[in-house]
């Protein structure tokens, strides 16, 4: 097989869409967590991947879309492609080693450059899995099945009552295990925690999120009152690209330091395992590599003795692939089944996600099982889908 096409899509569902008008928005959703209290979260964005073999296959892959996804979308579209166009369909790591190698001399080692190749990662290995008729996690060496998972987000509330009440309607779900979202200052964080944790008793984990809000000071004097409520992990305390700075973190927190996915390369996730900074790391499949990615990472964990807890924003496309990769990847602890509100990940799948007993399952169908149904999907695209898709729709009869 030999890829014919090659084409990025830009993809946005506006949350002023759902709720008619903008200040119809809940405050909560423009601002679910710390770095989205100066530049409001508006809608969901992606940019969707679509491959095509000479002999018909078609895969799906996905890029991560924020800020804005016209950058991955446009170094597909524009650079990716034409390299691609051609190309026997083999191994999809080394089809892109050259392209990761090119965009890393031009100083591309985060990104919409290596988010775009994570994408193409995740699109090839579709194709290849429903070429062959498996499941991608078959492919991988593992089965379709359900995956741990942990829930997000407890957003930002804005009373301790509505964090309590947030997390009590996951756990009435099927989920076990909650993530908190944190970071505004250890008075109002501590309240929002003995809140979640004394709504939902000690049987569930508390797992807690800063987004990157604080300091390194600041962050251990936040873990340090951390000891009284059990807590799973405290995740992202400082910004990334400081491996030392995390480090210093965790040599100074009760409790167990999480990070990676705002990291993209294996490169990159290793330089926080050598600093011993993480006890847990989370890679995102459509930004840190894709499959291959993923289960590189998972490699990488293993060797290490520490575990794998994948981040979890995405589409149908980004979601069901990871899910079906923590079939195959070694070191999985959970994956993360965000619930913030996303059209793209609920309304655009042909087959719905599926969560059983607090768990997705990757599905027993060839591929990652989070095919688009394309008809659904035009109305999310920004400029329309192009001549590729609509053979594809064709030819799938959708």
């Amino acid at each position: 097989m030999k890829i014919s096409r090659l084409r990025a899509i830009q993809l946005e569902a506006r949350f002023a869409d759902v709720f008619g008008g903008i200040d119809k928005v809940p405050a909560e959703l423009l601002a679910p967590a710390a770095h989205f209290r100066r530049i409001p979260r508006t809608g969901q964005v992606a940019t969707l991947v679509v491959v095509e073999s000479d002999d018909g296959a078609i895969g799906y892959g996905e890029a991560f879309g924020l800020p804005h996804a016209g950058a991955a979308t446009a170094i597909i579209n524009g650079v990716i492609a034409p390299a691609l166009i051609g190309a026997t369909i083999a191994d999809p790591r080394e089809m892109l080693g050259d392209l990761e190698r090119y965009f890393t001399a031009m100083g591309s080692t985060r990104g919409p450059a290596i988010e775009a190749l994570s994408g193409v990662d995740i699109a090839l290995w579709d194709l290849k899995a429903r070429a062959a008729g498996l499941p991608l996690a078959t492919l991988l060496g593992g089965s379709p099945g359900p995956v741990a998972t942990y829930v997000s987000p407890v957003g930002f509330q804005d009373h301790p009552d509505k964090s309590a009440r947030a997390a009590r309607a996951y756990l009435d779900q099927g989920y076990t295990a909650i993530k908190l979202k944190v970071g505004r200052g250890l008075a109002t964080d501590i309240e929002h925690i003995a809140a979640v944790r004394g709504e939902i008793g000690p049987g569930a984990a508390l797992y807690l999120d800063a987004n990157c809000a604080y300091d390194v000071a600041t962050a251990i004097t936040v873990a340090k009152a951390l000891t009284p409520y059990d807590i799973g992990w405290f995740e992202e305390p400082v910004p990334p690209d400081d491996p030392q700075a995390l480090a210093a973190v965790r040599k100074a927190s009760p409790v167990p330091i999480a990070a990676g996915e705002n990291d993209f390369t294996l490169d990159a996730h290793a330089r926080l395992v050598a600093a011993d900074a993480v006890d847990f790391l989370q890679p995102n499949i459509s930004r840190a590599g894709g499959v291959s990615g993923l289960m590189a990472i998972g490699a990488l964990c293993a060797r290490s003795g520490i575990r794998m807890a994948p981040h979890g924003v995405g589409t149908c496309v980004a979601v069901s692939a990871a899910v079906h990769t923590c079939r195959a990847a070694p070191a999985v602890h959970a994956y993360e089944a965000n619930r913030l509100l996303n059209p793209l990940r609920d309304n655009m799948a042909v087959r719905p996600l599926i969560t059983e007993g607090g768990q997705l399952v990757a599905q027993n169908a060839p591929g990652h099982g989070g095919e688009p149904d394309l008809g659904r999907l035009s109305r999310y695209a920004v400029n329309g889908l192009g001549e590729t898709e609509e053979r594809a729709h064709v030819h799938l009869g959708a």
